[in-house]
C-alpha cells in the first residue's frame, strides 16, 4: 500500500485465546529498546489455519505508518520476531439476530472495526477520511458486500462532508421501514464521539477509545477515563465502552 497503511501478519509461537473484535495486542519489534514500550494495536482478523502452516493461528493487523514505532513495524521482514501480549481488553459485544448493526470509522479507526464486517457479513460500514489518499485498499472492505459509505473532507472520494451526516440520513431512512433495535459500533477520534453524543442517535452506541497505553493490563493507570461509574482504564475496562457511559469534556 502506498497510502500510509500496511498489513502486518503475525504467527504466534504459542496458542492464544481466540480474540474478539475490539480487543487489542501490545506489539514491539523483537528485543528493541527504542521504542522501549510495547504499543497497542487492534487486530483486523484472526485466521485459524486448516493445516499445519499456522498451528497457533495467524493475526492480521492494518496499521497506519504515522510515527517512528509504526514505521519500524512497516520495515520488518518475513521471519523477524515481535514481542506480543494479548489479546487484551474488552471487545464489542455480540449482536443479536433481531438487531441491526451499523459500523462507523474515522481515519485509522477503521482498523478497530473492520473485523466486524467479517463477523457480520454485509453489515453497513460508514467511513470518514480527510482525502482519498488516506483510504486503504477497498479489498479490505470485501465482507461488506459493497455496502459501504464513504465521506471525505475534500470530496475526493465518496460524499463531501461528515461521515456522521451520512449515518444520520441512513438511520432516518431506515426508520421508515424498521422499528427494531439499532446498534452502532464505532472507532474514531474523540471529536467524532462528542458529535455523536450531540446527535442523540436513535441507537445503542458502543465506541472503541484510542488512547496512549504503557502497560496494557491496567496497572499503570495511564489510560484512565472518567465515566458515569467512576474512573476506568481503557486497556482493561475497555477499550470498548457504551458511548453514554463516557463523560466527555467540552
Amino acid at each position: 500500500m502506498d497510502n500510509g497503511y500496511f498489513a502486518l501478519q503475525v504467527t504466534p509461537n504459542v496458542a492464544i485465546c481466540e480474540p474478539v473484535i475490539g480487543q487489542f495486542f501490545m506489539l514491539k519489534p523483537g528485543e528493541a529498546i527504542d521504542p522501549l514500550l510495547l504499543r497497542p494495536f487492534s487486530f483486523v482478523d484472526f485466521i485459524i489455519s486448516p493445516n499445519d502452516k499456522y498451528p497457533n493461528g495467524l493475526l492480521m493487523f492494518l496499521i497506519g505508518a504515522v510515527g517512528k514505532g509504526t514505521n519500524i513495524l512497516k520495515r520488518l521482514a518475513v521471519g523477524n520476531r515481535l514481542s506480543v501480549i494479548g489479546p487484551l481488553g474488552r471487545g464489542f459485544p455480540a449482536v443479536e439476530d433481531d438487531e441491526n448493526l451499523l459500523v462507523v470509522a474515522g481515519g485509522i479507526g477503521i482498523a478497530s472495526v473492520l473485523g466486524l464486517t467479517k463477523v457480520y457479513h454485509g453489515v453497513s460500514l460508514f467511513y470518514g477520511i480527510r482525502t482519498k489518499e488516506q483510504i486503504p485498499d477497498t479489498e479490505w472492505f470485501k465482507y461488506t458486500e459493497g455496502n459501504y459509505h464513504i465521506a471525505s473532507d475534500d470530496g475526493s472520494i465518496g460524499e463531501k462532508g461528515s461521515v456522521l451526516e451520512l449515518l444520520e440520513r441512513y438511520i432516518s431512512q431506515l426508520r421508515k421501514s424498521y422499528s427494531g433495535k439499532i446498534k452502532i459500533y464505532a472507532c474514531g477520534p474523540h471529536g467524532m464521539y462528542k458529535a455523536m453524543v450531540r446527535m442523540n442517535l436513535d441507537a445503542e452506541v458502543h465506541v472503541s477509545l484510542e488512547t496512549p497505553m504503557a502497560c496494557g493490563i491496567g496497572t499503570c493507570l495511564g489510560c484512565a477515563v472518567e465515566t458515569v461509574n467512576g474512573l476506568k482504564v481503557v486497556c482493561k475496562d475497555g477499550p470498548v465502552f457504551n458511548l453514554k457511559d463516557i463523560i466527555w469534556d467540552g
